[in-house]
C-alpha cells in the first residue's frame, strides 16, 4: 500500500469487561440476564475457571435445571482467538462461529462476536481503505478519461460537483473537478469505462457494477455511522441485511482493486511522497 493504513486487531474490537455467568445458574435465570443486559454471549465459569460458554440461543426463560451442563458450548480452542489477529482474519473467523474468546491464563480477557464489526475500530479501518481506493480511482479516471462528464453522470450529479468546486474556487484551494465528485459518481464513470474497469481487476462489466456498488454501500454506511453488519444470526445467501460474509467479500473487493491499481501505478501517497521530495531537494 502507498501510505500506513490503519490496522485494528481482534483485541481492538473485542469487548473487555467480560461478565461470566456461574455454572450453577438456573438456565431460565442465564436467557432473562443475557437478554437483560443484550449480550450475545457469555463465559461460564465453575471452580473459578472458564469451562465454556453460553450463547442467547442455547437457553430460553422456559428451559428447567439448576445448572448449565445442558446448555452450554465447551470453551475449546475453535472458540479462542488471538489478541493480534488482523481485521481480515477477524472476519473469516467470525463467518464460521458468531463468538470468539480472547484469555490468558485461567481467565477470559475479551469476547468478540459479529455485533463488535459494528465499532470504531472496524469503520476506521473501512474508511481508511475506501478513502485511499477514492483517491486512486479519481487519477484512474483523469489518465483513462479525462472527458469523463461524457459518461452516464446524471445532470444533478455534475450540478453538485460544480458547485463544490466553484466553492473551492472561491476559496483558492480548487482541485481538479473530478476531485469533488462522490464515490456512486465514480463508481458510475469507472463501470462505464472498459479501460477503467479492466485496470480494476474486474473480469466483466457486470462484476464491475455489482461489486463497486457494494463498496459504495458500505462507504455511506461507514460515513453515516449505520450498521455495517446488519444480519449477525446468518451469512446463508439469502439472508436480509448485510452479514459478515457480505462485509468479507466487499473488504476482499476493495482490496484486490486496491492492488490492481496500485500494480498499475496508480498511487496517490507515493505522488504526493515524490513532490514533497522534488520541494526539499537543494
Amino acid at each position: 500500500m502507498p501510505r500506513d493504513l490503519y490496522d485494528c486487531t481482534a483485541t481492538e474490537l473485542a469487548t473487555h469487561s467480560v461478565e461470566s455467568l456461574d455454572h450453577d445458574t438456573p438456565p431460565s435465570d442465564a436467557a432473562v440476564w443475557l437478554e437483560e443486559n443484550g449480550y450475545d454471549a457469555a463465559p461460564v465459569f465453575d471452580d473459578g475457571g472458564p469451562i465454556g460458554f453460553l450463547h442467547k440461543d442455547d437457553a430460553t426463560t422456559d428451559d428447567d435445571g439448576n445448572t448449565l451442563d445442558d446448555h452450554l458450548t465447551p470453551l475449546t480452542i475453535d472458540y479462542m482467538i488471538s489478541g493480534d489477529a488482523d481485521f481480515p482474519a477477524v472476519l473469516d473467523a467470525l463467518i464460521e462461529h458468531p463468538v470468539y474468546f480472547l484469555g490468558g491464563h485461567n481467565h477470559v480477557t475479551g469476547i468478540l462476536t459479529r455485533a463488535d464489526l459494528n465499532t470504531a475500530p472496524a469503520r476506521i479501518y473501512l474508511f481508511d481503505r475506501i478513502t485511499l481506493l477514492e483517491e486512486q480511482l479519481r487519477e484512474l479516471i483523469i489518465d483513462k478519461k479525462p472527458e469523463w462528464k461524457n459518461t452516464p453522470v446524471t445532470p444533478d450529479e455534475l450540478d453538485d460537483i460544480e458547485d463544490r468546486y466553484e466553492d473551492a474556487q472561491a476559496a483558492n484551494v480548487a482541485l481538479d473537478e473530478i476531485h469533488y465528485a462522490q464515490f456512486s459518481t465514480l463508481e458510475t464513470i469507472v463501470t462505464s469505462v472498459e479501460a477503467c474497469w479492466q485496470t480494476c481487476g474486474f473480469s466483466t462489466i457486470g462484476a464491475a457494477e455489482s461489486r463497486l456498488h457494494k463498496v459504495t454501500e458500505l462507504r455511506n454506511d461507514v460515513a453515516h455511522a449505520n450498521l455495517l453488519v446488519e444480519n449477525t444470526d446468518s451469512n446463508d445467501f439469502l439472508s436480509s441485511g448485510r452479514t459478515t460474509e457480505n462485509l468479507h467479500n466487499t473488504l476482499e473487493t476493495i482490496n484486490d482493486a486496491l492492488t490492481h491499481l496500485q500494480d498499475a501505478g496508480y498511487d496517490p501517497g507515493a505522488t504526493q511522497q515524490q513532490a514533497t521530495q522534488s520541494h526539499s531537494d537543494p
